[in-house]
């Protein structure tokens, strides 16, 4: 008989485990902080060049998409709040091999965004002649600037400040993260007003409002970066097993935090929409450039002569990197201790600090990140497709975990319960299957290749501890195989990201969602005897249990 290793889970209030310290305000603005980092700079410019005024229904529609998503998660993460939450929940509806799968996919995103942010900070920075020494002056054939040795000096510094201020406790970093939030929240809302005292329809007139029809939203929506910037909601997730109260604190941050950064954007698209020249569109939006150095806001911002807020463009080009950055590193060490938790990774590496928090794990994550910095120096267009793919694709299991601990643990409290959960959820999933549709088939492909690392790892760690291998509950885990496989061929056959343009648009749409119900179903019956999670279920306390901060 295959044995069932349940999820080491540590009770909260065990010596040197997670505190429950984090607060509703405090968890929505991880949520926030996640969400605007660097790309609320280009955001505006990308969205608009593939949908032109359009752009601007592009993010309430990614936001209410990305809203199913979080509910689902609200309601297990709220029932089962433990500490990297993304790649440790499915664990309990699927057993340790999914875990396993979903939590190295999830990690192959999470470890490239620190660097990510990083090298997106200095490179505004790098704008004033002071801090030119950041990068060479030859840029890649990617088009990327490359640091130089001292710039890498410099990219490390900062990294090893984000594991820093997270080395002090969770309580520390959200009242950092807070104060940052603030600042990078309140800077768009200036921006965005002051272009809206500039707006005109003329550009709308010129090019009508949706000149690239329904296509261009949904590409806008994903080669523009609306679905992706929604995706740092996630860092909420991730530790939402130092909430208190749980049961309030996740549901509010995680769809809080969307709606927030939805209005957000959108205002900033309307703005930025209003204040475009209509003469720079003869050759349509497409053909809009990025604005020189301190990209497109700075641009505009200096063209209608509000050169101080031009400045304060630049400002947030820092402090936006700077704390999603902050984010990406608490969260990432929350979900390497998911990781461990399944037995990829050493499981010392689930041990927590006298603190409250996974250092051991944040100091992997800091180790990577620096072979990162060196060895994408030259190419992080590269990380940033591993880096979105691999977070939206780690997500398929949400849906499917919430519906199948519906059917295994029904006596289990439910301090969120969602209503209509059979619609939702599949809904959900259909919307994270149309998401990685969307993002297209060179990033699927090139998402593979960490994916085989992955698998590698996993047969090494089984040479080496044959009762990981008899714990991987491989019924649970074979869907997973077929999941991928026929996302990558609809990739290949679609019109996204690089595909061969087979099937219309529209058709293609449909079939990827017949798809997703057909997938989402085989999950929900693969899931673990109703014995086994509850099992797994009974070794976290009960959220109402753990509402003390």
């Amino acid at each position: 008989m295959t044995r069932i290793r349940q999820p080491h889970v540590r009770p909260s209030d065990e010596p040197h485990a997670p505190r429950r310290s984090v607060g509703p305000l405090g968890l929505t603005f991880v949520a926030v902080g996640g969400v605007v980092g660097s790309g609320i700079l280009f955001a505006p410019l990308f969205a608009a060049r593939q949908a032109g005024p359009a752009a601007i229904i592009a993010w309430p529609i990614a936001g209410l998409m990305l809203i199913t998503v979080a509910l689902v998660y609200a309601e297990i993460s709220a029932m089962l709040p433990v500490v990297g939450g993304l790649g440790l929940l499915p664990t309990f509806s699927h057993g340790q091999g999914v875990g396993i799968a979903i939590g190295w996919v999830a990690w192959v995103g999470y470890v490239t965004a620190a660097p990510i942010e990083t090298q997106a900070m200095l490179e505004y920075a790098s704008n004033e002649r002071a801090f030119d020494w950041l990068f060479v002056a030859k840029a890649s054939a990617s088009g990327d600037s490359a640091l130089s040795l001292p710039g890498i000096a410099a990219a490390a510094v900062v990294l090893a400040a984000f594991t820093a201020l997270n080395a002090y406790g969770v309580a520390l970093f959200t009242r950092v993260n807070t104060a940052l939030t603030w600042m990078k929240l309140v800077i768009p809302v200036v921006i965005a007003v002051a272009l809206l005292t500039e707006f005109s329809s003329a550009p709308i007139r010129e090019t009508g409002f949706a000149p690239e029809g329904m296509a261009g939203v949904l590409s806008a929506i994903t080669t523009g970066g609306v679905a992706f910037a929604f995706l740092g909601f996630r860092h909420a997730l991730d530790l939402a097993g130092e909430a208190k109260r749980p049961q309030v604190t996740i549901p509010v941050a995680l769809v809080g935090g969307i709606l927030i950064c939805t209005l957000l954007f959108t205002v900033l698209q309307i703005g930025f929409i209003g204040a475009i020249d209509p003469a720079v569109l003869g050759d349509g939006w497409g053909a809009l450039d990025r604005g020189g150095a301190n990209g497109p806001l700075a641009a505009l911002l200096t063209a209608l002569g509000m050169t101080a807020l031009a400045k304060l463009v630049v400002a947030d080009a820092i402090l936006g990197p700077f704390g999603a950055g902050l984010v990406s590193t608490a969260s990432t060490g929350r979900l390497a201790v998911a990781v461990a938790q399944n037995g990829l990774f050493p499981r010392a590496l689930s041990i927590f600090s006298r603190h409250g928090v996974p250092m051991r794990a944040m100091l992997l994550n800091l180790a990577v990140g620096l072979l990162l910095l060196l060895a994408f120096r030259d190419g992080w267009s590269e990380l940033l497709s591993f880096n979105s793919g691999a977070i939206v694709l780690s997500m398929c299991l949400g849906p499917v975990t919430v519906v199948a601990l519906r059917r295994q643990v029904p006596e289990r409290a439910r301090p969120f319960r969602l209503a209509a959960l059979p619609v939702l959820a599949r809904v959900a999933f259909v919307v994270v299957s149309l998401i990685i549709y969307w993002t297209g088939w060179e990033t699927m492909i090139k998402l593979t290749i960490p994916i085989a690392v992955g698998v590698g790892v996993l047969i090494w760690r089984v040479v080496r501890d044959p009762a990981l291998g008899r714990s991987l509950s491989l019924g649970s885990l074979v869907w997973l195989g077929p999941y991928y496989v026929g996302l990558l061929v609809l990739t290949f056959l679609g019109r996204f990201g690089g595909g061969r343009e087979v099937l219309p648009f529209g058709v293609d749409q449909v079939v990827v969602t017949l798809f997703a119900l057909a997938l989402f179903e085989w999950g929900v019956r693969s899931a673990l005897p109703a014995s086994a999670a509850a099992s797994a279920v009974a070794t976290v306390p009960e959220a109402r249990q753990s509402t003390a901060g």
